[in-house]
């Protein structure tokens, strides 16, 4: 996808700042339903999502060094950010296992972009934050794994 540090900062600033907003928004869906420990999980992946995009956006500035930010044209594999829990809002019965299901398919989706990213570039800072930032994703899929298999939806 990019050999450029900055033009991929961007975009894992932008992925987790999708991520960060949708997952509370989903915490607050799940506490309406009455599904106080999804809404939890929900709320800890939102605080996942905003460490992750204070790490991003921390080597952004400074991959920038006090220049300007270009502006972005983010070139995602589907044409939408990868870990975007919002659309799910929207979705009628949106019970426990479809959350969970549709939590596992976003950080798998993310996990992949940066697994991806990393396999594929040329620069040696992207590869090693791209690859990193996949094993982070990696731990959630692990996490959402352990607790569909635990029964907890």
């Amino acid at each position: 996808m990019t050999d450029d540090l900055v033009e991929f900062l961007q975009h894992a600033v932008r992925l987790e700042s999708d991520a960060a907003e949708g997952y509370q928004r989903l915490g607050v869906v799940m506490r309406e339903r009455e599904q106080p420990d999804l809404a939890a999980l929900f709320e800890r992946f939102g605080e996942f999502s905003r460490l992750h995009l204070a790490e991003a956006r921390a080597r952004l500035v400074a991959a920038l060094a006090g220049r300007p930010a270009p502006v972005p044209t983010f070139r995602w594999p589907d044409g939408s950010s990868p870990e975007n829990p919002l659309a799910a809002l929207d979705q009628p019965g949106l019970d426990v296992p479809r959350a969970l299901q549709m939590a596992l398919a976003l950080e798998r989706q993310a996990c992949d972009f940066y697994a991806t990213i990393a396999g594929q570039t040329r620069s040696e800072p992207v590869q090693e934050l791209a690859q990193q930032f996949a094993e982070e994703e990696s731990e959630h899929v692990s996490h959402l794994e352990r607790w569909l298999a635990r029964g907890s939806g």
